[in-house]
């Protein structure tokens, strides 16, 4: 009987995609029974265990990004190892279904899901996790609320904040744009102001208008203003996203703030290309993954080979974190870093399928 291409392109994506899915699931179990002790150790005043699982499935998608490039690695070698363990890739190269065209297949299937996380990324996580971290933090303290399109609404003493805008420079600083201070006395003046740090103790705030009670003066312009402050500063390092959860619009608005302020904006930029390289590194890991698993075929112990790829697929990574951890030092363009260890591998890769 002849199996039609068509039929056999189904079922082997089919075959990738439901190992892709099944690793994924486990993945995300543990990554997420993790979390969970860690949030459990957080439980107190109104973030209960309710509080708890609502923030748990905010921030899945997330975590299935976090984990997606070792769920199409191993779920990919799974996949193809069952099919060679039952002879079926060999039966599929007989029928006329060449290597390379199970190559494509298999790198079809995971561009599939790297187009719709890669969607997820842009459109949902920011979102998601600003909204669970603020919400995290409002049943924690009751300080915080999340407004539309990310603005913050914070309760400081006898005074409410607006901040539209919260960018992390690094662990000990944080940069705040569009300020605006409404008092909970209606006697009270009403600030506005371009940027804003938090010491920890008060606010210091920068390029500021004051506008007084109606009849009560013209409005004031100030080019800094220090006001006390009752808040912690966990509670923004917990509610402030890091330049890796937020979308490619998001970095480049961050990058350009940080620029007007004089800051280094060297964290936005590797965020900006991390996010753009992360589909060609989640292919390269999965293609470096396959010459052990067409090198399985021929031998006995194809587990063994199963073990190493992923064990090579593993060293990848590490690359890929030590290239990003060297991209601010070594002399060449932040791009050009960030993409050799996809071009390495991938070419690495091309040369071990190659060869007979």
């Amino acid at each position: 009987m002849v199996i039609s291409g068509p039929r056999l392109t189904r079922y082997l994506m089919v075959q990738v995609l439901t190992g892709i899915a099944l690793v994924g699931l486990l993945l995300l179990g543990l990554y997420t029974l993790v979390e969970l002790l860690r949030e459990a150790r957080s439980l107190g005043g109104d973030y209960q265990v309710l509080q708890m699982a609502l923030y748990l499935a905010q921030t899945t998608p997330r975590r299935m990004y976090d984990i997606f490039p070792f769920a199409a690695l191993i779920g990919v070698m799974v996949g193809l190892g069952t099919l060679a363990s039952g002879n079926e890739l060999v039966a599929m190269r007989a029928a006329g279904f060449d290597r390379p065209r199970i190559l494509s297949r298999v790198l079809l299937a995971v561009g599939l899901c790297l187009v719709l996380l890669f969607a997820v990324a842009e459109w949902l996580i920011p979102g998601l996790e600003s909204q669970a971290r603020a919400d995290r933090e409002q049943a924690r303290s009751g300080q915080i609320q999340h407004g539309r399109e990310g603005v913050l609404w914070l309760r400081d003493r006898d005074r409410m904040l607006r901040v539209g805008l919260s960018v992390w420079v690094d662990d000990n600083e944080l940069l705040f744009g569009d300020i605006h201070v409404y008092p909970l006395d209606v006697d009270g003046p009403v600030l506005f102001a371009k940027d804003a740090r938090h010491d920890g103790i008060a606010w210091q705030l920068e390029t500021v208008r004051r506008l007084t009670p109606e009849g009560q003066g013209a409005p004031e312009e100030l080019k800094t203003l220090r006001l006390e402050s009752g808040l912690r500063p966990e509670l923004f390092e917990a509610t402030v996203s890091r330049p890796r959860l937020l979308s490619m619009t998001d970095l480049a608005a961050m990058k350009s703030l940080l620029e007007d302020n004089g800051l280094d904006t060297s964290r936005y930029r590797e965020a900006f290309w991390e996010r753009l390289y992360w589909p060609l590194n989640v292919l390269a890991m999965v293609l470096i993954g396959l010459p052990f698993v067409f090198a399985g075929m021929r031998q006995r112990n194809p587990g063994l080979n199963l073990f190493i790829g992923v064990t090579v697929g593993l060293v990848f990574f590490v690359m890929i974190r030590l290239a990003q951890g060297v991209a601010g030092v070594v002399p060449a363009p932040l791009w050009v870093t960030l993409l050799l260890p996809a071009l390495s591998v991938a070419t690495i890769a091309v040369v071990l399928l190659r060869r007979r």
